[in-house]
């Protein structure tokens, strides 16, 4: 399971110094274009976040259903491009961000009519977007980002609005109305003798992005939380990527006697397997990252801890969700995953672990 490419540092680079002096410039060239009335083919350009593509499935699925003739192409990077392939109405095209020459090849090769662009701030992928051939661009017009010049129509992107609510309102650009939630069936990839015994409970201490450790429950917490589970007769199942194999370990060394009910998984399926690994569960307890919005959309109960993370922007969406947030004033601030200066870096301490645990009984209570 990968880390995301958010915090990378070439990326933010190249976004930076190369993004937006391109955007501007291709900004005076332009001149906006009316939406084709039968578009062959619709690119959708998404290409870093696991739980971006999670919530967009569900719009990206209302898209094909409008233009049931049309091909819709999914351009998606290595970190997300397992979840992409899980989306059944569209073609995954992958590219690399961090690559100008091969994403701009990939995107030019799909011989698009439309593209939309739904990521939030990086000025990179709007440059994609102006250089796509495309025949209609589109894409958000984020405070501050100024990557609206690369399109011929753009919608207002909402701090006050949750991301869903956003993506949708970018496919209303195309006349589609979009009601769908995420939602991601068991693929089916993992044998039964590779799952943990159950009953099991599955807990994602590790976030990613910008400045993650800022977004991490203490990990005292979670050993408190995985001794009262434990001591339920559950079996503590630890996700995360290759990179956290070494810190669950340690975590689970940390744990004691209690360590014998805990299961590194970390680095141990690929993401397109960690779906059923989650579906398997009884329950999830994650931090707010891509997995979270996984589990939520695969149908399982899942608690998610927000510290810094607004639930009314991130929270996840699915039948069986539960957010708790820190009690703490003045957290929930992020809105594109940076917004830390002068703001607090204790969110995740003002939750405790008895509002945890009993979220957590009460899912369990209600399978």
């Amino acid at each position: 399971m990968p880390r995301g490419e958010r915090g990378n540092p070439r990326l933010r680079l190249l976004d930076r110094y190369l993004g937006i002096p391109v955007v501007a410039l291709g900004g005076l060239l332009r001149r906006p274009r009316p939406v084709p009335e039968s578009p062959r083919r619709i690119g959708v350009l998404n290409s870093t976040n696991i739980g971006d593509t999670v919530l967009l499935s569900a719009v990206v699925r209302d898209l094909a259903s409008a233009f049931p003739e049309a091909e819709v192409v999914f351009f998606a990077g290595p970190d997300n491009a397992p979840i992409a392939r899980l989306i059944d109405c569209v073609k995954v095209e992958p590219i690399k961000l961090t690559d100008p020459r091969d994403a701009v090849r990939a995107v030019r090769a799909a011989d698009l009519d439309v593209v939309l662009d739904f990521d939030q701030w990086p000025r990179i992928e709007a440059v994609y977007c102006l250089l796509s051939g495309a025949r209609f661009r589109a894409g958000f017009r984020s405070p501050g980002q100024h990557r609206h010049y690369a399109y011929d129509a753009s919608v207002e992107h909402s701090a006050e609005s949750h991301e869903l609510d956003n993506y949708r309102r970018l496919v209303s650009l195309l006349g589609v109305e979009s009601r769908s939630t995420p939602s991601f069936s068991p693929p089916g990839r993992v044998d039964p003798d590779r799952l943990p015994p159950d009953p099991y409970v599955v807990f994602h201490l590790w976030p990613t992005g910008y400045r993650s450790s800022l977004k991490q429950w203490p990990e005292d917490r979670w050993r408190t939380l995985a001794e009262e589970l434990a001591g339920r007769g559950f079996r503590i199942v630890l996700t995360g990527s290759e990179a956290d194999r070494v810190p669950t370990d340690t975590f689970i060394g940390s744990c004691g006697e209690p360590g014998h009910n805990l299961v590194n998984a970390a680095g141990a399926y690929d993401l397109d397997e960690v779906l059923d690994l989650l579906c398997g569960s009884q329950c999830v307890v994650s931090v707010n990252t891509g997995v979270m919005h996984l589990a939520a959309a695969g149908g399982v109960a899942t608690v998610s801890l927000n510290g810094p993370t607004s639930e009314r922007r991130w929270g996840p969406i699915g039948p069986r969700v539960v957010s708790v947030n820190s009690e703490y004033e003045g957290c929930g601030f992020l809105h594109f995953g940076w917004e830390y200066d002068g703001r607090r870096e204790d969110c995740m301490q003002g939750i405790s672990v008895e509002r945890v645990l009993g979220r957590v009984l009460e899912a369990l209570e209600r399978r």
